[in-house]
């Protein structure tokens, strides 16, 4: 089931950043500042927060936040979609991503963005952005650090 991020879904979701194995200190500690944006300031505009919890379990089993991007009139971001490595298979982000498409589309947005690295450990990333329709519309070489580029995939919604 996907609903709306509560204050206690926090520890989950940092949960699920740390599992996935792909982030370092510095962007799990983005992340926690983005989720407690959107629990500290729920009047905010700027980013929306979303959880999917296994109705069996109810554990958080994976988590989306999207946005409207500044000085844009239909562009979105997807800042995070990421789902736990426990439930990889279960077709968790995907259902996120369906989620995110059709959350933008009730805002009269059209284009759906989202960044990643050229990481080999972003690999199983980039192959799910592919499979959902996203196109590839940039890259841009040592964006992070030298050898890790910035990815940029887009979709039409």
């Amino acid at each position: 089931m996907i609903r709306s991020y509560k204050a206690k879904d926090r520890n989950g979701v940092i949960e699920i950043v740390s599992a996935t194995g792909n982030f370092n200190a510095s962007e799990i500690e983005i992340a926690a500042e983005l989720i407690d944006i959107c629990i500290d300031n729920p009047e905010q505009t700027d980013y929306y927060s979303f959880v999917f919890e296994d109705e069996a379990t109810k554990r958080i089993a994976g988590f989306l936040i999207v946005g409207p991007t500044p000085a844009t009139t239909g562009t979105y971001d997807m800042y995070w979609i990421a789902s736990h490595p426990d439930f990889y298979g279960k077709a968790v982000a995907q259902q996120l991503d369906r989620f995110a498409e059709e959350f933008v589309r009730e805002r009269d947005g059209y284009l759906l963005i989202a960044e990643t690295s050229s990481q080999p450990s972003y690999d199983r990333t980039r192959a799910f952005y592919t499979k959902q329709g996203y196109q590839l519309l940039s890259q841009i070489a040592d964006y992070y650090k030298p050898g890790d580029d910035l990815i940029v995939f887009g979709k039409r919604v």
